[in-house]
């Protein structure tokens, strides 16, 4: 009786929804911030039309002007007055709900496989621009209206009962003798910086996988192709080939990889793109796989491309910008997997070839046929040597790389046939005659020569370390000495980090960093104690450091945030290079408390990923940690009896961790 009753209560009352103009800011503006990810969803609208050619003008090479236009043009079958109402002016229809997943033959063109789906692609414009000019003919008929983004995004309550009314412009409803087509105009650009014409052109062509000789995309007038570049290493082999490929959920990719003799200095030409139904949907990444030092070197030259059309055929996996996928979903999943084996594979080959190919020189040859005289630990020795030298990737370049190696080589060999000569006269001056038997003992430690050098780095690594312990434990003030120290010896940060600047505020780190104008605005006269540059993928890192043991809360944060949010937008607003848009800007705070009351506000900032916090504890535990560990590989190559390394091993302070220090005040 009672549910009953709730639901004739409920059924008097009306709830309604309304979509606020500025939900446009997402969908346009930050969902395809950049010139080249916007074009690519018009022509993408061009190539669902069954249009054969794309014409894309665009101002390039010199600083963007006010009453500058991008027009993109196609020769599709455009659309009747009814059907931009009902479809090209229904933001978020999926096209696939309501027609067919292929288009009908037009014009001499065979059926097509659709790529849209989310029907907000439309909106990419007002990344770039406040206006659309939409002119679109079919039957000879004009439709041309214009969408401007102020109008929309002022409107509290967009989607209300009237809905917005584009402008019709003057020529719309007449009749014409041009051909079908569609042309958008975008006007009032929010593009500050000059376009680099070449720069465009290959970003947009890595875009789009569809490019042949029934699709065809002209910037500036020039077509645009899609060329390899050149590779010392292809899989498969044959330039424009792809191998096929079942995953363990029983879908099929098809796949190519290269490296490159060089490292390839685009960003965007580095790593896997993920194609599906020949529209990029995912940028380039290498499945979220990092691997040692030599793998992520190797990973400077790899380039490839994926097509995975099932990651768009029941479940929408696609980020709306076509950026990224949804990896952790079940369907995606095997796909990721995959590619991380894929890459470790493709590293592994690629170490074996280019070494293979250095080992062919006549020099080294002659070098490893020498050194099957000598004893067989000595061959083992030299061998595994040659092969290191021979993975090198820099010594690949050019004719001087390979004389390099020629070199190092034989370089090699001398030292291991002659290693410990005057070391031997030095010992055998202070022996008599029959000493000389000691000899063969003396050769024998050249193979830890390495292991008692890199021991004096450790050492010296510990002692700095113990004393950025005993730093932290004074509370030291973070100005000067906390900063200094920090500054001298940037590994205690992260070791895999770059340190670029000091004190420097964030005006300056914009112009000397990413080459771009200062701001001029109150803001950019802030400083952060440093900036650094992080992993593979070139994150930067805004870092305050505060003095061990002081209280911070959400002062310090809303500080770390305003520098992390400034770069950012600054960033993409300057900024039309592709690179900086996908650059990442975070921060670090170093501070050991934090006030109970305004913890939440911290961890929120940690949860939006716009900064983390490190303890002074949580740095010293890992720098302790890390060289613990290495220290002890190091002594694991040296003979356990060997007296330099025992006088090294008794010389360096006690490798302990803090857990391990708590431990023993625990026992």
């Amino acid at each position: 009786m009672a549910r009953r009753q709730t639901r004739k209560n409920a059924s008097k009352r009306k709830y309604t929804m309304t979509v606020a103009g500025q939900l446009f800011n997402h969908l346009g503006l930050q969902m395809y911030s950049g010139a080249v990810p916007a074009i690519s969803e018009f022509i993408s609208n061009a190539y669902d039309a069954m249009a054969r050619n794309v014409w894309v003008t665009i101002p390039t090479g010199r600083p963007i002007e006010s009453d500058d236009q991008i027009i993109v043009k196609d020769d599709g079958q455009g659309m009747s007055y009814e059907e931009c109402n009902l479809f090209y002016l229904l933001v978020g229809r999926n096209r696939r709900s309501t027609q067919n997943e292929w288009t009908k033959e037009y014009n001499g063109l065979s059926p097509r496989k659709v790529q849209g789906r989310k029907g907000i692609g439309k909106l990419a414009g007002f990344g770039v621009a406040n206006i659309i000019d939409v002119r679109t003919i079919k039957e000879k008929e004009v439709s041309h209206f214009k969408l401007d983004f102020e109008d929309i995004t002022k409107s509290s309550e967009f989607a209300d009962a009237q809905g917005y009314e584009p402008d019709a412009l003057p020529d719309d409803g007449e009749k014409t003798k041009e051909n079908p087509g569609t042309a958008i105009t975008l006007s009032q650009l929010k593009i500050n910086r000059a376009i680099n014409e070449k720069e465009f052109k290959t970003s947009l062509a890595r875009r789009l996988l569809v490019l042949d000789s029934e699709f065809i995309v002209h910037v500036n007038g020039k077509a645009i192709t899609r060329q390899e570049i050149p590779f010392q290493f292809r899989f498969p082999e044959k330039t424009g080939e792809w191998e096929t490929t079942d995953l363990k959920n029983g879908q099929q990719i098809q796949w190519w990889a290269g490296f490159c003799k060089n490292t390839i200095p685009n960003e965007e030409q580095r790593g896997f793109v993920v194609y599906v139904r020949g529209k990029l949907a995912q940028t380039p990444w290498f499945f979220d796989l990092s691997g040692g030092v030599w793998g992520q070197h190797g990973m400077q030259y790899l380039t490839g491309e994926v097509k995975a059309d099932f990651l768009d055929e029941r479940v929408d996996l696609i980020a709306t910008d076509r950026g990224t996928i949804r990896w952790e979903d079940p369907i995606a999943f095997p796909l990721k997997e995959w590619g991380r084996k894929k890459i470790k594979e493709l590293l592994g080959s690629w170490t074996d070839k280019r070494r293979e190919d250095k080992e062919k020189s006549p020099r080294i040859i002659r070098y490893l046929e020498q050194a099957k005289k000598l004893p067989k630990r000595e061959q083992q020795t030299f061998k595994t040597v040659v092969n290191r030298i021979c993975s090198i990737p820099q010594l690949d370049k050019d004719k001087a790389g390979k004389e390099i190696t020629d070199e190092l080589v034989e370089f090699v060999y001398n030292a291991l046939t002659n290693r410990s000569f005057f070391e031997a006269i030095k010992r055998l001056n202070a022996v008599s005659a029959e000493d000389v038997a000691r000899f063969n003992k003396i050769l024998s430690e050249w193979d830890i020569m390495e292991a008692i050098s890199t021991a004096h780095l450790v050492k010296g690594r510990i002692e700095i370390i113990q004393k950025f312990r005993q730093m932290i434990e004074e509370k030291v003030p973070e100005k000067p000495d906390m900063q200094n120290y920090l500054k001298e010896h940037p590994w205690l940060i992260d070791p895999k980090w770059t340190m670029l600047a000091h004190e420097k505020s964030l005006d300056t780190l914009i112009k000397e960093e990413f080459g771009l104008p200062s701001s001029g605005e109150k803001e950019g006269r802030d400083r952060p104690d440093f900036f650094c540059i992080g992993d593979k993928y070139q994150t930067a890192y805004v870092i305050d450091v505060k003095r061990p043991g002081l209280l911070v809360g959400r002062d310090e944060f809303d500080q770390i945030r305003n520098y992390v949010l400034f770069l950012r937008r600054i960033l993409q607003k300057q900024s039309t290079d592709s690179e900086h848009g996908r650059s990442l800007v975070k921060g670090l705070l170093i501070a050991d408390r934090i006030r109970e009351d305004d913890r939440e506000h911290g961890q929120m900032g940690q949860d939006s990923g716009v900064f983390d916090i490190r303890t002074w504890q949580s740095l010293l535990m890992g720098a302790e940690a890390m060289h613990k560990e290495f220290f002890n590989v190091v002594k694991m190559r040296a003979p356990f009896d060997d007296p330099r390394m025992k006088e090294l091993s008794t010389s360096i302070p006690e490798v302990d961790t803090v857990e391990e220090r708590k431990t023993d005040r625990r026992s």
